[in-house]
């Protein structure tokens, strides 16, 4: 079987494009096919995305749901306090932003380090300090217009 190597790879299994590096390619009926472990990618990037400086798009929303094993209706309710047509919407952006509320999504992507860190001590401190860079980012900025008064 002929093997080799490519020193970027772009993998978009998940619905959303991941980069990889130095990832051995495969030779599978004349097509180059990565040799790698779908749910070694999976576990990194839901660990990545909560960290990720961009506003979540409604592919990544879509494999957070996925990822955790939850219907729209449990994920809507359980997770984002909204419903589950929100839910769909956010989906329907595909590779573009969602245009979800920015504490919604502040609250979904804690949720998220929570639910993939286990409870020891420096874990939770490392939640803590998660929890702080999150609330501290801004994902719009905006400069506040002048109050109008009429005198």
């Amino acid at each position: 079987m002929k093997t080799k190597t490519a020193k970027n790879y772009t993998y978009n299994g998940l619905g959303f494009p991941i980069k990889l590096q130095n990832i051995t390619l495969m030779l599978i009926d004349d097509e180059w096919s990565p040799r790698i472990d779908i749910r070694k990618i999976a576990v990194n990037a839901i660990r990545e995305l909560p960290y990720q400086k961009e506003r979540l798009t409604g592919h990544q929303i879509k494999f957070i749901r996925t990822y955790f094993e939850m219907s729209l209706r449990e994920f809507a309710s359980q997770v984002v306090s909204e419903s589950h047509n929100a839910v769909a919407k956010w989906e329907r952006f595909g590779a573009e932003p969602t245009n979800m509320d920015e504490n919604i999504e502040s609250m979904l992507r804690l949720y998220i380090i929570d639910k993939v860190s286990t409870k020891t001590k420096k874990q939770a401190q490392e939640f803590i300090k998660s929890f702080r860079i999150i609330r501290e980012m801004s994902f719009i900025k905006k400069t506040p217009k002048p109050l109008l008064i009429r005198a």
